[in-house]
């Protein structure tokens, strides 16, 4: 018996061993394929071709970085890594082609693009500007140019649209919905604590409408970000900026001229060169770059391929003088998050390993957010200032937005470099706690219980207590008096002066820069250049400082639907219209699941968290 034991034994543990290493054969050849789809990629021969047009498919919202979750389920939901266009990989692109031979003509192609803010489209439009100065032409094509793909459009040479295409231009602004009503008839509150007349972050859980401070403020704001883009358009397309302001307000009766033709109106704003049908547009580039593989085709390579071909060699740049880029993109959390949240945790140990790093002289902190947890950004600004204290230069670039806890984590930067149209500002601090105990109340639950002392809570099943509301109002009172001397501190300014720009209010990159929350306007190039000089370096290397994604993560962003088919899918189906308004509820409750601060103290700037369209 003894004997058959073992032997079943020995079977098992064969069966085991067998198992495992089939499923290492298989993990062997996944990997071989995957690193002989970047090392050895077909796309190089492509685009060697003379006289090639490298085509700039925009697909998504333009990001800093690439999001991902570590959840490798909701990362095949969203379609792997293909949902956003990363903003560095635009922008490098364009460099490497304005050095390349084989290519001659840069194409723009938005038939997936999701916006951007001004701040991205500004800064591409600045290296598709320097592209042109190579003497090679920028061409853009669409049936749909909404209002930040315009913008992009603007800086080609030569503009063609479908004739039953679109150009409208209709300003920024913005419309959110307020949910005190429906608060109340579900017998809900959210209790608030805040300082600063400016700080509208909580106002659709309290009010009916906008206040008349949020609506000064965001006046102010629209008109300094449409005036930007107002001057740029005029000066790409040569149109005087009052005949384009008239168009624009008069676009109803202008329309009624060519009788509804869109197309039309387009044409005889001089918003585009021309209309052209698909075929006609095809024709038309294959004159100039050539025929593609097949007859109805171009002679092309998309901008992801011919990167994939530059990069697919390993750097063997020995260079020991580094600039570290490190990234602080989106909302400000506590904890380690994954990429695309900034963990307080994450961040201070990016920032701590540049820091004990020798072979990092100096860093930029690329700041994407409108904020969030005042404690997670307290500790990311303490690791700011140990690596100024370890002698090594840190440089804020504000990119998009840089708010409230953005703001706060880059006060105490040597430098702070802004985009004329970043959003930015928002200095305030302000603390929720939902109270559910009359909508529980409604379905049949009731609370009760003791406790020993008077600061005992039940969470959000009841209201707080009064002394923990006094606890925490008074905890947000000294947090924004924290943040007005550690902004005063890293400003040289006194805090008598910060509070007079603070309370809350958000600005514009360009009056950040004339009231001296930011020391200079200029992209991220001008920040590195900034960062070099101060560390005194004229031979350094360039890193962006970002943890690797995990490896099932990249298999996955190879194999599992690189197009992006899948995540398209899903978002169709998402857009039933009897789901839109419970999905916009609900993403705005949700707004809580990122309030994770210890002590409830919070310095973010909703209103900065938008839509990329049509608000921007």
């Amino acid at each position: 018996m003894s004997f058959i034991k073992s032997f079943w034994k020995f079977v098992r543990n064969l069966q085991s061993f067998v198992g495992t290493f089939l499923f290492f054969i298989v993990m062997m050849v996944v990997l071989c394929l995957v690193l002989g789809n970047l090392f050895f990629s077909s796309d190089d021969k492509k685009f060697k071709q003379e006289n090639s047009a490298l085509v700039i498919n925009f697909k998504g919202t333009i990001v800093e970085q690439e999001e991902f979750s570590s959840d490798p389920y909701e990362q095949i939901l969203s379609g792997g890594n293909s949902s956003n266009t990363r903003l560095r990989d635009v922008t490098r692109a364009i460099e490497l082609a304005a050095q390349d031979d084989n290519i001659s003509t840069l194409v723009l192609n938005f038939s997936r693009f999701g916006g951007a803010y001004p701040s991205k489209l500004h800064y591409i439009g600045s290296k598709l500007e320097k592209f042109k100065e190579s003497g090679k032409k920028v061409i853009s094509y669409g049936s749909l140019y909404d209002q930040s793909a315009y913008l992009l459009a603007s800086f080609s040479d030569e503009i063609y649209m479908h004739p039953q295409g679109t150009a409208l231009l209709y300003g920024y602004g913005g419309y959110q919905n307020y949910y005190f009503d429906f608060l109340e008839k579900i017998k809900a509150e959210v209790q608030v604590f805040r300082v600063g007349k400016y700080k509208s972050a909580m106002e659709p859980f309290m009010r009916r409408d906008m206040s008349d401070e949020a609506r000064e403020e965001s006046l102010i704001l629209y008109g300094d970000l449409w005036d930007a883009y107002i001057a740029q358009i005029s000066k790409q397309r040569s149109i005087d900026e009052n005949v384009l302001r008239e168009g624009i307000n008069n676009a109803d009766q202008l329309l009624a001229g060519v009788e509804g033709d869109l197309g039309q109106l387009a044409l005889q704003n001089s918003l585009i060169d021309g209309l052209k049908t698909r075929a006609e547009w095809v024709a038309y580039m294959q004159e100039l770059v050539g025929v593609g593989e097949n007859d109805d085709s171009i002679n092309q390579i998309d901008f992801i391929s011919y990167l994939s071909s530059k990069n697919g060699i390993p750097d063997f740049d020995k260079n020991k003088n580094i600039i570290a880029v490190i990234y602080a993109v989106g909302t400000i959390m506590d904890g380690d998050m994954p990429q695309g949240t900034v963990g307080g945790e994450t961040l201070s140990r990016q920032l701590r390993q540049a820091r004990l790093d020798d072979d990092v002289k100096a860093v930029v902190l690329r700041v994407d957010t409108p904020g969030g947890s005042s404690f997670a950004s307290e500790i990311i600004r303490q690791e700011v200032l140990l690596l100024k204290k370890a002698g090594k230069p840190v440089i804020a670039s504000f990119a998009s937005v840089a708010a409230s806890g953005g703001y706060w984590i880059s006060a105490n930067a040597d430098e702070i470099w802004a985009s004329p149209t970043t959003i930015t500002g928002s200095i305030g601090i302000f603390g929720a706690i939902p109270n559910i105990q009359g909508t529980l109340a409604a379905i049949g639950i009731t609370i009760d219980g003791v406790g020993t002392t008077p600061l005992v809570t039940a969470g959000i099943n009841m209201p707080l207590p009064p002394k923990v509301k006094n606890i925490i109002q008074s905890n947000i009172e000294n947090g924004y008096d924290r943040f007005l001397k550690l902004v005063a501190e890293g400003r040289n300014m006194t805090v008598e002066q910060v509070n007079e720009i603070a309370q809350g209010r958000v600005w514009s990159g360009a009056k950040a820069f004339e009231i001296g929350l930011v020391d200079h306007l200029g992209n991220i190039d001008q920040a590195i250049e900034a960062a070099a000089a101060r560390a005194d370096l004229t031979n350094y290397k360039v890193t962006h400082w970002e943890d690797e994604m995990p490896f099932k993560m990249q298999i996955i962003a190879k194999l599992i639907d690189s197009d992006g088919s899948l995540s398209a899918f899903i978002r169709a189906h998402k857009n039933k219209p009897e789901q839109v308004l419970i999905r916009q509820i609900t993403r705005k409750l949700s707004l809580f699941s990122k309030m994770n601060d210890p002590h409830h103290s919070y310095v973010l700037c909703v209103d900065c968290m938008a839509d990329f369209n049509p608000k921007y």
